[in-house]
């Protein structure tokens, strides 16, 4: 995988903005493959197709694809709010890839795919609307926000310059392709408490460590008056797809 980008596209009369669209586009076009199949090219959509930037012609993956110059914040400004709701909602939410470069040696740095069966909507922030001064008054638009997904939702494919093999990148994206078919809210549920297991920072963990997230969590779904009973179920839901293992007594340990 060649990491620099085309220095000959940049040289245009066009805005930075468009510039680094294009760069960095081109580059993504002519080296990523699929994480989510064998398929070893991705087709780029036309212009006017909203929130798809690349889609894979076997499995149909769409990918939206987010560039930088520099490190990438604890959030990353997306679309609008609304259609992005609806689209977690029904389960159609694309797969984003996120690519960080050097603008001075015009190269890729980072590269990591979040699935968009990991977007939920506790993951998506709300702007505020645009002041009635804006081209676009009123409009809202959204932020993902870093901090709320599990470090296992963060699939480098290039990381600290280095490119990471493709088997690797599709055997981590094919762990949590189970999540694809759930439902928003169950989904939710599933990424949410494997997030406050990563955050433990250990391999064994007690059931009791897990309750400290009660707040946490039911701030999250007010609905739910049973937040206990559902960490249990999702930590059973963890077994079951192979990412825990139940030692004994509350004893867990992630595999």
């Amino acid at each position: 995988m060649e990491l620099r980008l085309s220095t000959e596209l940049a040289k245009s009369d066009k805005s930075p903005s468009q510039i680094a669209r294009v760069v960095t586009e081109n580059w993504f076009g002519r080296n990523m493959y699929c994480p989510a199949c064998r398929s070893n090219r991705l087709q780029k959509t036309s212009d006017n197709t909203k929130t798809v930037d690349f889609s894979c012609p076997a499995c149909q993956a769409d990918i939206q694809l987010k560039s930088k110059a520099g490190r990438l914040g604890k959030k990353v400004r997306d679309a609008a709010y609304h259609p992005m709701i609806q689209r977690i909602e029904k389960n159609s939410s694309p797969h984003f890839a996120f690519l960080e470069y050097d603008k001075d040696l015009w190269k890729v740095k980072n590269l990591l795919f979040i699935p968009g069966f990991f977007i939920t909507a506790n993951t998506i922030e709300r702007c505020r609307p645009l002041s009635g001064t804006a081209r676009r008054a009123g409009w809202v638009g959204c932020n993902i926000l870093f901090s709320r997904l599990p470090e296992d939702a963060k699939i480098f494919v290039v990381q600290n310059q280095k490119p990471i093999s493709a088997a690797f990148v599709r055997e981590k994206w094919a762990r949590f392709a189970w999540l694809e078919p759930q439902k928003s809210e169950a989904r939710g549920w599933a990424t949410d408490v494997l997030r406050c297991v990563r955050s433990l920072g250990k391999q064994r963990f007690f059931l009791a460590e897990m309750y400290s997230f009660q707040q946490e969590l039911q701030n999250l779904y007010p609905s739910n008056k049973f937040v206990k009973a559902k960490i249990r179920q999702q930590l059973q839901v963890l077994r079951d797809k192979g990412l825990l293992r139940f030692i004994g007594k509350g004893v867990y340990e992630a595999i």
